[in-house]
């Protein structure tokens, strides 16, 4: 039998393979206008993480059951992280018919979010580590997040930039990014490290009809400090444009400009 206590005090071992191992995904989602923005798009991430991390089948009627009571109870605009872990008893091995525990918290939009704004970024010293199989998803080991974003407290730093441990520019700490040459954009290789970013998704999809070539490729750092235009994005902050990186100062906004008001006519149409 396994007992536990925390900060000295007996309490009951919930047995959470998420507290003990990260063995969990989560969505990070916005609630605009009544309704839960681009579900679609993370419904499908999720579906690939559970796959991924071998859970057993999980229907979108399952999730919704648990989804509604919080979004009912809304009534402004907020931020849902949706969590689905599963319990188990001590060891790696997770049991075929482990329970599984569906958690929706519920917060408050960020004040201040990046949309529209000009940020400043700069480079981190963290990498992010190359698996194949964590790639995409949003699992819930998140320490390099945490490492990378503990290298800086400058209020006036917005994001920081990651490369992989191949040196490839992949994210910011919580952001995907895209670098502009011309009509071309250039997102990151994310096959190996990285999150299949929604924000990211929408953008892609758009560009063709907005006259931009997508294309995904491995991205350097010269890549990046010798782009048009960089942007970053995610579904909580929006859409951002860099205006400098670490002391490089960029002036082209064209495509942030354009995808500014496009952005917030998605969140209520889809």
């Amino acid at each position: 039998m396994t007992r536990r206590w925390v900060n000295g005090q007996a309490v009951v071992v919930d047995g959470s393979r998420a507290c003990l191992y990260g063995d969990g995904l989560f969505e990070t989602m916005v609630f605009r206008s009544g309704h839960l923005c681009w579900w679609s798009h993370h419904w499908l991430r999720l579906q690939t993480g559970l796959q991924r991390l071998g859970y057993s089948a999980l229907s979108e009627a399952v999730i919704w059951e648990s989804l509604t009571p919080a979004l009912s109870a809304l009534s402004e605009d907020s931020v849902i992280r949706l969590s689905v872990t599963r319990r188990g008893v001590r060891g790696y091995r997770a049991e075929a018919d482990a329970e599984i525990v569906i958690d929706v918290q519920v917060s408050p939009l960020p004040t201040n979010p990046w949309h529209g704004q000009l940020i400043h970024v700069r480079w981190c010293h963290t990498q992010w580590a190359q698996q194949p199989l964590l790639a995409g998803i949003k699992h819930m080991n998140r320490l390099e997040q945490v490492l990378a974003r503990s290298e800086w407290s400058d209020v006036n730093i917005s994001e920081g930039l990651v490369c992989d441990t191949q040196g490839r520019v992949v994210s910011g700490t919580m952001s995907a990014i895209m670098l502009r040459f011309g009509h071309s954009v250039l997102a990151a290789d994310i096959s190996q490290s990285g999150i299949d970013s929604v924000a990211r998704r929408l953008v892609l999809d758009a560009l063709p009809s907005l006259g931009y070539e997508p294309m995904i490729q491995p991205l350097s750092k010269k890549d990046v400090m010798m782009a048009d235009e960089i942007l970053m994005m995610n579904v909580v902050q929006g859409i951002a444009a860099v205006a400098d990186c670490d002391g490089v100062k960029f002036s082209d906004f064209r495509l942030a400009e354009t995808l500014t008001p496009l952005w917030q006519k998605w969140q209520v149409s889809n």
